[in-house]
């Protein structure tokens, strides 16, 4: 027998753009706002899942929605400008004010740990069996897992960085994951947590304010 699924959609009052520019490359955009800010050190941080299907809460004064951004993670940016520390979102649908941040000591951890961050090495989970009297390293992954990526821009010079959250995990089971020090110690996972709690904040507060559409 053959099983249907079916997904009902609620209608509120707010209205759904359904305009998708497929042409528009997050990447691009990163390209685009370097020359615009005229900016030579930049951070970016994304966050997103795979497997899954994003849950959003919509109200009725939510407006115009564009379907772009509720199926597409945006990009954070962090730049220097003057010497002040500005940050911003790109997104597929619109383009937001940029916004001067206080506490910027993540570019003091990227600074005084330079060298190190760029030949920092983000382990797979990995677990240890004894077989006949010996040793058996095995690798685990997960189809649906959660990520966050760093990318450092200094001087055209690009170093990035991509944390599964599966790899972060100290144990799955039984299985004990023997590189999970080596992933949450890295230096390179202490900015990401940095930027992780200054977007996230920017977001739950509305702090990005949209100043015109794509």
């Amino acid at each position: 027998m053959t099983k249907r699924i079916i997904i009902f959609i609620l209608f509120l009052p707010f209205i759904i753009n359904a305009q998708t520019n497929l042409k528009i490359n997050l990447n691009d955009l990163v390209s685009d706002f370097i020359k615009t800010q005229k900016t030579d050190t930049l951070f970016t941080y994304e966050t997103y899942s795979t497997g899954s299907i994003p849950i959003v809460e919509l109200s009725e004064n939510e407006g115009e929605i564009c379907i772009a951004d509720l199926t597409n993670h945006p990009i954070y940016v962090f730049w220097k400008e003057k010497d002040k520390t500005y940050f911003s979102k790109l997104g597929y649908c619109d383009e937001y004010s940029k916004i001067i941040l206080q506490d910027d000591s993540f570019w003091e951890t990227y600074f005084s740990n330079k060298t190190l961050i760029e030949h920092e090495i983000i382990k797979p989970f990995e677990y240890v069996t004894i077989q006949k009297s010996k040793k058996i390293k095995h690798t685990m992954a997960r189809s649906h897992s959660s990520f966050q990526n760093l990318r450092i821009i200094i001087k055209g010079n690009i170093t990035e960085k991509r944390f599964d959250d599966f790899d972060l995990q100290k144990e799955d089971g039984n299985f004990i994951n023997i590189n999970y020090k080596n992933n949450i110690n890295l230096k390179s996972k202490l900015i990401v947590d940095i930027l992780e709690k200054i977007t996230s904040e920017a977001e739950k507060n509305n702090i990005f304010k949209k100043i015109k559409s794509r």
